[in-house]
């Protein structure tokens, strides 16, 4: 025979559950990740940016000195 188990009220209101807590430790990890990611693609542009930038302008003036 099975004993059927009574629903115990939660502990309080504020509390969370297990896998709510887990799910938001788990968002909490990936999101500095994808973050991080997207400002390492932006600083690679700018530093790829400007280092063309100064071979024109070091082009530039090489030419307009001559050489």
């Amino acid at each position: 025979m099975l004993r059927i188990k009574q629903n115990k009220p939660p502990i309080s209101a504020d509390a969370k559950s297990f896998r709510a807590v887990r799910r938001l430790n788990l968002n909490r990890t990936y999101m500095p990740l994808k973050i991080g990611a997207i400002v390492g693609y932006i600083l690679l542009g700018m530093l790829s940016a400007s280092t063309s930038m100064f071979g024109i302008l070091v082009g530039t003036i090489l030419r307009l000195v001559g050489l």
